[in-house]
């Protein structure tokens, strides 16, 4: 490969991370079911991993790089497990799931 051709596949795996974590942010933010934003924050975590992956390409230490994601998916796995079991309980006393109703939970 062309010095070239590896800077536009540089370019092209940050803009895909970045863009991954701004379309995860987004539903994130913009949906008020609960589902849709466990979807969201799910996006948002493979973007920050796909960077990862890439900022270790990039610095030429992929063992680094490999170490850091196995720990983000070990986190991300905790993190999705916890919003799985939110969801169960948030729809079983709102059917609708809408984040909207939640203020009215007291505890």
């Amino acid at each position: 490969m062309n010095v070239g051709t590896m800077d536009w596949l540089n370019l092209l795996n940050t803009s895909l991370s970045v863009l991954l974590f701004l379309i995860g942010l987004f539903c994130l933010f913009s949906r008020r079911n609960v589902i849709k934003q466990v979807m969201g924050l799910k996006i948002m975590l493979q973007g920050a991993t796909l960077g990862l992956i890439h900022a270790g390409h990039l610095r030429g230490d992929l063992h680094l790089a490999e170490t850091m994601v196995v720990s983000a998916l070990v986190v991300e796995a905790v993190v999705i497990a916890i919003a799985l079991a939110l969801i169960v309980n948030v729809f079983r006393h709102y059917p609708s799931g809408d984040v909207d109703h939640l203020d009215r939970l007291r505890g």
